[in-house]
């Protein structure tokens, strides 16, 4: 039975939280008993010790992963420790993510070191640069979009990373431009709107799919209109770094895109669903014009990724069980703050992430400061903001956490609301 679930049937909050926390198998430190017991007096972050967080302190900022990482990831790395004084090709990574998504002619391929045709062949066939995070990818498309003046398309609020790279070539005198379309009024891409805003100068569109920071998706035609209506020249960047926590049934990712268009890049990272965020392991996919300028800029098929990275990655692709247990956790956490902002009165956005959005009616910005200083870390909107467009002013980005680390955020926000709103 999930957070919702449970509160439309009468159980109270204290109560399902034991149970929660219990059934998440979440605690760091201690007896599940004896934290679940101390949460019926109202817990402050004090009381709660997430996975790789000092005691005292909640971090429901930064989207990571509430679970810790992949069990099977921590075995690898632990497993091969003794090899890092070695060089690796990390060759291993990219030839299992060619075969994960299907790429034409990688099933049943062998690399060989015996026999380095081998690898030319699968340079011929290779879809996927590994890369350590999903950042340098990002990174890299900015370089080469604005390499010989261009123009840059992203949504606001978004995560505005390669926006923010095109403006570091403004600020060097390029000759480069940036155009950040506003959402719709329920904080989804207006693809539209940024079909409209394309002209001969564009260089490189992004939409990020899931957004970050609202959560929000769309639909796969329109991403293949938005495609059809870019410039031969212009390649568009569709990152699914929260693809993993869309709940929607008839969602459809768009590796196929991808792999069926030349101008057309994915952007994926081991960074949230399999809780690698500090391996900084990411990659994308796209066709052979895309690898070949990726890896022009980045080198081999492993992009720089360490022995550590390719092993935690492999491992944790088999995870399915972490998986599963983070999804639950995410999707009662997120389930339970909607419920909580509707007691609270608050307005916020369904999210398709591992975080959501809230209207909590006052500058963002000092309350997360309130809330940091009462130990709970969570992201202001305003820093997903233009100079002529800040749509989430008022609004709190928060991570999906333990059901501990939201109970502790829930009681400090309507601590710091007044407890006006009526439970």
């Amino acid at each position: 039975m999930g957070f919702a679930s449970v509160l439309k049937n009468g159980f109270t909050r204290r109560r399902f939280m034991k149970g929660a926390l219990l059934g998440a198998g979440a605690v760091a430190t201690g007896s599940a008993w004896d934290i679940a017991q101390a949460m019926a007096t109202g817990k402050k972050a004090g009381d709660v010790r997430g996975y790789g967080v000092e005691p005292g302190r909640v971090n429901i900022g930064s989207n990571e992963n509430p679970l810790g990482a992949s069990p099977r990831a921590v075995a690898a790395i632990a497993e091969n420790l003794h090899k890092i004084n070695r060089y690796d090709f990390g060759v291993d990574l990219p030839v299992r993510l060619n075969k994960m998504h299907d790429v034409p002619g990688v099933e049943g391929f062998e690399l060989s070191f015996e026999d380095m045709r081998s690898f030319m062949r699968f340079r011929e066939l290779n879809r996927v640069m590994v890369t350590p995070g999903s950042g340098p990818i990002l990174q890299a498309l900015a370089v080469i979009a604005a390499g010989n003046g261009g123009e840059c398309i992203e949504a606001v609020p978004g995560y505005g990373s390669v926006a923010r790279g095109f403006q570091s070539f403004q600020m060097m005198g390029k000759d480069v431009s940036v155009v950040r379309v506003p959402t719709t009024g329920d904080f989804v891409h207006d693809l539209g709107a940024m079909k409209a805003a394309i002209t001969p100068k564009t260089s490189l569109i992004v939409v990020t799919n899931p957004n970050n920071p609202t959560g929000t998706i769309v639909p796969y035609d329109d991403l293949v209109s938005l495609v059809d209506a870019a410039p031969e020249q212009a390649i568009v960047l569709i990152d699914e770094a929260y693809i993993h926590f869309v709940r929607d049934p008839n969602y459809q990712d768009a590796v196929k895109l991808a792999l069926e268009r030349e101008n057309v890049v994915v952007a994926r990272t081991f960074s949230k669903i399999y809780g690698l965020a500090g391996m900084r392991i990411g990659y994308a996919v796209g066709g052979q014009r895309m690898m070949n300028m990726l890896m022009a800029h980045m080198g081999f098929f492993g992009g720089g990724l360490s022995t550590l990275g390719m092993h935690a990655a492999l491992a944790a692709i088999d995870d399915d069980e972490f998986v599963d247990r983070t999804l639950t956790v995410v999707n009662d956490g997120k389930d339970y703050l909607s419920a909580e902002f509707d007691r609270l009165g608050l307005e916020y956005t369904p999210s398709h992430g591992n975080y959501m959005i809230v209207n909590v009616g006052r500058d963002s910005r000092r309350m997360s400061g309130e809330l940091f200083r009462r130990g709970v870390m969570v992201r202001s909107g305003s820093g997903y903001r233009t100079q002529e467009v800040n749509l989430l002013g008022n609004h709190l980005r928060v991570t999906i956490g333990k059901p501990d680390e939201l109970e502790v955020f829930v009681n400090e926000l309507e601590n710091i609301l007044g407890g006006s709103s009526q439970g």
